[in-house]
C-alpha cells in the first residue's frame, strides 16, 4: 500500500509540475512596430529598412521563447522577398511587452570537489572550463529582470553555504560571485544529494520572499541548475548528517518532486565517472557535457523562455531613394531557433509614393552605423556620396561664374566692348582732340597745356594763355546717332 501511495504522489506531482511549467509556444513572428525607411548615410548611399518583431502564439499574443546566443542572433534572421533574400546587418533584442510578467530566478550549484582539478583539453582544469562557460552564459543575462545566485558545494559547510545564497539582478554582481568561488580542494568530497536538497530550500525561500513583495507565482520562472563531475561521496570528516545512500537519494528526490521546481542536472567531465542515473532522478532535465562548449550549450538550453522585442535593420537593393518610387517594399521575416524550429512573420510592407522619392523616417543610429561598417566592405562606404556632392558643388560654382561674367556681356555688350569709347575719356592723353557738347571736335595746334590730364578732369576749369591758338573743325565722321545722343545729353 505504501508503494502505491508513493507512486500516486509522484504521478500527481509530475502532472502538477507539467501543468505549472506549460507555457504558450511561439508559432510565428508578430510585428511590434511599423516598418521604417532608414537613412544609412554616410556609410551607405542605398536606403535601409527597419522593423521590430516578437515571437507570438496562435492567439496573436507575445510568447516566451529561448533567444539564440548574441553572437548567432544576426545569422538566425533572414528577410525574404520576391527579389531575393537579405540578411540584416543589425539585430537588437530587448525585453518584450510582457517581459515584466516573467522573472527568472536561477540558483546555480557548482561542484568544487577535488576531482574538478583534473585537467581538460583547452583549459587548465575542469573548474576553470566550467567558470568560463558560466561567464559566457551570464553574458545573456537580462539586467534588472533575471535573478541569479551562484553557490559552490562540496562536503563541508554544505547547508549553511547554499542557504545563504544571494540572488542578484545585475550581471556584474553575478560575475563577482562566479569569480569568488573557492578553488577545489584535494580533500573535498561531493555531497550531491544534500546540495540538491538544500538548493530546493534556498530557491523556495527566495520565491517566498518575492511573493511577499507582491510578485505573483505566475510571474516567476524558477530554475535549479546542478553541475558536477562525479557522484555522491560522503566520507568521515565531512559534515555530519549529510544525505547519503539510497535513503538519502530518495529524500532528495521527494524534495524535488514536491517543490515542483524546474531542476536541471549537468554532468561535466568524464562520462564514466558521472552518476547519470542519480542525476536523472534528482532533476527534471539531464545533460552531459564533455567540454566547455557542450556545457555552455546545456546552459543555454536551460535558460528561461522570455518574450523579446527584436529590432531588425537591413539594406535595400535599390541604389537610392529615387529608385524606390512606385515599388512597394514587402519583406517576410524568418527566424530559426536553437531547437531547429523556424518562425515566419507576416509580410512587412512599406508603401512608397509613385510620383516622388519617399522621405526617410529616421536616420541610422550610431550602433546601426557601426554594424553596417563591420558587415560591408569599404568599397560600399560613403566616399562615393561625398565625391558626388563635391562634384555638384563645383558644377554649381562654374555656373555662377558664367552667369556673373558672361551674361552681362551678352545683354549689355556695347558697354563692355572696347570699340566704344567711354565718355569719361574726354581729355584722354592718347587723342589729339575731344568731343564737345555741340558735336564739333576741338583740336589744339600745340600739345595739351600743363594740367590738362585725365586725372584732373573733375578739377576746376583750367586757364590757357593767349598765345595758345584753337582750331575748331566739324566732326565729319560723327554719325547721326552719335549727334542725337550728344544733343540729348545737353538737355
Amino acid at each position: 500500500m505504501k508503494i502505491i501511495k508513493h507512486l500516486a504522489v509522484l504521478v500527481c506531482a509530475a502532472a502538477t509540475f507539467a501543468s505549472a511549467q506549460e507555457l504558450p509556444k511561439p508559432s510565428r513572428l508578430l510585428l511590434t512596430s511599423p516598418p521604417q525607411l532608414v537613412d544609412c548615410a554616410p556609410v551607405m548611399q542605398s536606403p535601409c529598412m527597419s522593423a521590430a518583431v516578437t515571437p507570438g502564439d496562435s492567439a496573436g499574443k507575445p510568447a516566451p521563447f529561448v533567444l539564440p546566443q548574441a553572437s548567432q542572433l544576426t545569422d538566425a534572421f533572414t528577410l525574404q522577398s520576391a527579389s531575393g533574400d537579405m540578411k540584416p546587418f543589425y539585430v537588437s533584442a530587448g525585453l518584450g511587452p510582457d517581459a515584466g510578467q516573467h522573472t527568472n530566478v536561477v540558483l546555480m550549484l557548482v561542484d568544487i570537489s577535488g576531482s574538478m582539478n583534473q585537467p581538460m583539453a583547452g583549459s587548465r582544469s575542469r573548474f576553470e572550463a566550467l567558470k568560463s562557460a558560466i561567464a559566457q552564459f551570464l553574458a545573456g543575462m537580462q539586467d534588472g529582470s533575471d535573478r541569479v545566485a551562484i553557490v559552490p558545494f562540496e562536503s563541508h559547510d554544505v547547508v549553511s553555504t547554499i542557504r545563504s545564497a544571494v540572488f542578484t539582478t545585475h550581471r556584474v554582481e553575478a560575475l563577482a560571485q562566479l569569480n569568488a568561488l573557492r578553488s577545489p580542494g584535494p580533500k573535498n568530497n561531493t555531497a550531491l544529494y544534500q546540495a540538491v536538497f538544500s538548493g530546493v530550500d534556498s530557491l523556495k525561500g527566495e520565491l517566498a520572499s518575492l511573493q511577499h513583495d507582491g510578485v505573483t507565482a505566475a510571474e516567476l520562472q524558477p530554475h535549479l541548475i546542478v553541475m558536477t563531475d562525479g557522484k555522491n561521496e560522503v566520507e568521515p570528516g565531512d559534515d555530519p548528517g549529510l544525505l547519503n545512500g539510497d535513503h538519502g537519494l530518495q529524500q532528495a528526490v521527494e524534495q524535488v518532486q514536491v517543490s515542483h521546481l524546474d531542476t536541471i542536472g549537468i554532468g561535466f567531465g568524464d562520462q564514466k565517472d558521472i552518476d547519470a542515473d542519480a542525476l536523472k532522478s534528482l532533476t527534471k532535465r539531464f545533460y552531459y557535457a564533455a567540454d566547455a562548449a557542450q556545457l555552455l550549450a546545456a546552459l543555454h538550453v536551460s535558460r528561461s523562455a522570455v518574450s523579446h522585442s527584436i529590432q531588425l535593420t537591413w539594406p535595400l537593393p535599390e541604389a537610392n531613394r529615387v529608385a524606390l518610387m512606385g515599388h512597394d517594399q514587402v519583406w517576410t521575416p524568418r527566424l530559426q531557433l536553437e531547437d531547429g524550429s523556424v518562425l515566419l512573420g507576416d509580410p512587412l510592407r512599406l508603401i512608397v509614393p509613385a510620383t516622388n522619392a519617399p522621405v526617410y523616417d529616421r536616420g541610422a543610429s550610431p550602433e546601426e552605423l557601426q554594424a553596417l561598417i563591420a558587415t560591408h566592405p569599404p568599397a560600399t562606404s560613403g566616399w562615393s556620396s561625398v565625391l558626388v556632392h563635391l562634384l555638384l558643388y563645383l558644377g554649381a560654382a562654374v555656373i555662377l561664374l558664367i552667369l556673373w561674367f558672361w551674361v552681362p556681356r551678352l545683354i549689355w555688350g556695347e558697354q563692355y566692348s572696347s570699340s566704344v569709347p567711354g565718355r569719361s575719356r574726354r581729355w584722354s592723353s592718347d587723342r589729339s582732340g575731344v568731343t564737345s557738347a555741340s558735336g564739333v571736335q576741338v583740336r589744339s595746334t600745340s600739345s595739351l597745356p600743363a594740367g590738362f590730364t585725365p586725372e584732373l578732369e573733375s578739377a576746376s576749369p583750367l586757364r590757357r594763355s593767349a598765345a595758345q591758338t584753337t582750331q575748331v573743325q566739324p566732326r565729319s565722321e560723327a554719325s547721326r546717332t552719335r549727334l542725337t545722343f550728344d544733343q540729348n545729353s545737353l538737355k
